[in-house]
């Protein structure tokens, strides 16, 4: 007796779900070109074209994941709370458009204190109707750099926070054009006092990951000053009583 054969994830195809995945992690993981997984394969004695593999990645997407990619994003979006920014990328003979021409790669994913999840967009494009398509009917609090359009997705239920990295970095050049923390200090500058404070939740927030605190066990507790210190929600600096 002979046990009915499994269907291929590729119909017709010879190529088996562990050497597809083996194919995948080379490409996209390892950042293998194409070419030199064909040289790898062929010092191990299979005879396997550049071509095969390329036309097997574009089926694999679209049969299967094309489909993780939506379930992932439907996960995403259940979360409360999502973290976006974007980065350029150069993309090689893509029709109509100039090598040297550059598009973006955009990322969505979850808090770290949330189940991590991550979606990848690419467009040609940093329109901010990438933004306003994909977080379309979401509700949560969105963390970003201070790329405008993602303070403006005219979506009431979107509460903006910036990334404490980035404020930090114009308090960080207010002190430098001042002359440095000491003369920063002599004038009682506000930007000094900011980035200060900014530098000690990043303390707080290091302390509480070599505990390994959780999401719910790093707040802090009832009655706790905050770590801010007063530093106004909206950017403009510290405020003082």
């Amino acid at each position: 007796m002979r046990a009915p054969q499994p269907e291929p994830p590729i119909p017709g195809s010879f190529a088996t779900p562990s050497l597809l995945a083996w194919i995948v992690n080379g490409k996209y993981v390892m950042s293998l070109p194409l070419y030199r997984i064909e040289a790898d394969l062929k010092a191990c004695g299979a005879t396997i074209s550049r071509q095969d593999m390329a036309n097997w990645m574009m089926n694999v997407h679209a049969r299967w994941l094309a489909k993780v990619h939506e379930r992932t994003k439907v996960e995403l979006l259940s979360h409360v709370r999502i973290h976006a920014d974007e980065t350029t990328v150069q993309v090689l003979k893509e029709p109509n458009r100039e090598a040297k021409k550059k598009s973006r790669m955009w990322l969505f994913c979850s808090a770290r204190c949330d189940v991590p999840v991550y979606v990848f967009e690419y467009h040609e494009t940093r329109r901010k109707g990438v933004a306003q398509e994909f977080l379309a009917g979401w509700s949560g609090t969105l963390t970003t750099d201070g790329y405008k359009p993602y303070f403006n997705l005219g979506n009431p239920n979107i509460a903006n926070t910036a990334c404490l990295v980035h404020v930090r970095r114009y308090f960080a050049q207010i002190v430098k054009i001042a002359g440095g923390g000491a003369k920063a200090a002599s004038a009682a500058s506000v930007a000094l006092e900011a980035r200060r404070r900014i530098d000690a939740m990043f303390q707080g927030r290091l302390q509480v990951r070599r505990h390994g605190a959780g999401c719910q066990e790093g707040r802090p507790r009832r009655g706790a000053p905050p770590a801010h210190g007063g530093l106004r929600g909206d950017g403009r600096g510290p405020s003082f009583p």
